[in-house]
């Protein structure tokens, strides 16, 4: 990952756990059905997907907030 993150140009530390969170906020906010994401990600459970996916959008809502209040 770090390798072709380098190549194209790309400073941030990329790793596995950044491209499946990328790939799964992209396909939620894109409309994409939890369970197809579910899927996707190999979880035996939607509920554990749900859950991922919430602790995203709550990290969101965090950094936005953070921002917000050094205006």
């Amino acid at each position: 990952m770090k390798l072709i993150a380098g190549k194209l140009g790309i400073e941030a530390n990329i790793t596995s756990y950044w491209a499946r969170h990328t790939f799964s906020t992209v396909l939620k906010r894109s409309g994409v059905n939890v369970s197809y994401i579910s899927e996707s990600l190999g979880h035996s459970n939607v509920s554990t997907t749900e859950n991922y996916l919430d602790s995203f959008e709550d990290d969101a809502r965090i950094a936005i907030t953070r921002k917000l209040l050094k205006v």
